[in-house]
């Protein structure tokens, strides 16, 4: 994938980017242009997590894509089917990331799912940088809780 390998450099310049992809919101089709966004923001990547369940099907070719690009992580979730099991991963391990990593100033949510928005407040207020990326479908509350939305 070309876009993974502008990715890769700059390797010197500080990882100050931190990317959370809710697999079950977004497919995995659209890889290719979230990669691509990235790196046209300008960020240095130092993570790049996506999440699904386990036994979800429509989310196993994010698998996949994560086995070619640089710094992707495919986190699959067990155990039975929960209400906004991903999302609920997802905040967590972004308030997480704030505490552990001080270096990763911009953060990318991507998903068009409402529940984002408390996360995204909570992460601009300690001065981080959130960029949704998302589709058509987010809503409002959504798009103007970050410092940008990206539509894709």
């Amino acid at each position: 994938m070309k876009n993974a390998k502008r990715l890769r450099e700059n390797r010197s310049l500080k990882k100050n980017t931190a990317v959370y992809i809710d697999g079950e919101n977004i497919p995995a089709k659209k890889a290719d242009k979230i990669i691509s966004i990235i790196r046209d923001e300008g960020g240095v990547v130092d993570y790049i997590k996506v999440y699904g369940r386990q036994k979800d099907d429509a989310t196993k070719m994010w698998t996949v894509v994560a086995g070619y690009i640089e710094n992707m992580k495919d986190i699959r979730l067990y155990g039975p089917p929960a209400k906004n099991k991903v999302d609920n991963k997802i905040i967590k391990d972004a308030k997480k990331a704030t505490e552990k990593n001080r270096n990763v100033d911009i953060y990318y949510i991507v998903s068009s799912d409402h529940d984002y928005v408390p996360v995204i407040a909570a992460l601009r207020e300690k001065g981080k940088r959130v960029v949704v990326i998302g589709e058509k479908k987010a809503s409002e509350g959504l798009r103007n809780s970050a410092n940008k939305f990206i539509q894709i």
